[in-house]
This record gives structure tokens, sequence and C-alpha cells, in this order.
């Protein structure tokens, strides 16, 4: 799903969020060695908290959790070409490439860090959410996707403390 065109632009994650990632890591090795160590040299520590399965699943959660945010950042969290627009957000497993025409419009809180962007699928309307605090180049991404937005027609209008932009009317 690499972005083919000459005028693509990739936009990646803040360093900080991949160092989030490294940092959750160390601290699931840095727990996982500590029990295994108590667990081998106290035996009798398998009877005691140490042994509660929750334990267990909490350190594989942290693992899972240090593995997806540290991998996640390999790739950029926008793309955006003249074909399509790619967004993974950081919440989930999957890439959400949106080619223009099926674009429906964004929401962005004012002052806010979370955009929304809808768009039509054979299925129906559907959106994807993205955390704008973890975008290296924030502005220029916004400003770029209102570029190509309002070029495409979209109108700007605000309600309440949303700003919308979508298609006519």
């Amino acid at each position: 799903m690499q972005a083919t065109s000459a005028n693509a632009r990739f936009f990646p994650f803040r360093p900080w969020v991949r160092r989030a990632g490294l940092s959750i890591l160390l601290v699931a090795a840095g727990v996982t060695t500590a029990i295994l160590a108590a667990l081998l040299l106290l035996p009798d520590a398998r009877y005691g908290w140490l042994g509660e399965r929750f334990v267990w699943v909490y350190i594989g959660t942290l693992w899972l959790g240090g593995v997806k945010v540290f991998t996640g950042t390999l790739r950029p969290i926008a793309e955006v070409d003249d074909e399509r627009l790619i967004l993974r957000p950081l919440h989930q497993f999957r890439s959400w490439a949106i080619q223009w025409p099926c674009l429906l419009g964004t929401e962005q809180m004012i002052g806010g860090d979370r955009l929304i962007v809808y768009y039509a699928t054979p299925r129906g309307m559907r959106f994807v959410a993205l955390n704008l605090n973890l975008v290296k180049g924030r502005r220029d991404f916004l400003t770029l996707l209102d570029g190509r937005l309002l070029a495409m027609g979209f109108r700007e209008r605000s309600v309440e403390r949303s700003r919308y932009l979508s298609r006519g009317g």
C-alpha cells in the first residue's frame, strides 16, 4: 500500500511515540525477568500472587502493547498522494487507504487533537479516527488535506466546537 506518485507526502509518527513503545517493552522485559527470577530462586513464590494468571495476562498485554506501538511507528502515520489518503491509526491493526473520490468529509474539534475522516464503501459510510498529536508535521498534514478537499469542492463549516469539511451544501 505504498504511495507511488511523485507527489506523495509522508507524515511519520513523532519520535516520542516510538520511544514510548520501546519504554513499554523495557518495562515488560524487566517485570518478566524479575518474576521469572523470583519463581526460580523462591519456589514458594508460585503459590502467591506471582502464580496468578492475571499477572501473566497483564505482562502479556504489556508485551503486545509495546510491540504494537513500536512496530506501528516504523511506517508513516499518514500518506497523501494524487490517488488516495492512507491512514495508519496506532490504535488499530490495519491501514486505511481511502481513494479521494470516496472521501465524504472530515470532522475536527476546534483546538482538539482528533481528526475523523468519513468515506464511502460499498457497504455504506465508514469512518477512521486519527490522533493528530502523533503526526510529525501535523500542521502541514492538515493544510495539505484541507487544500485538497477544498479544491475538490468541499465546504467548510463550524458547529459549536467542531469544524467540518464536506461536499457541497
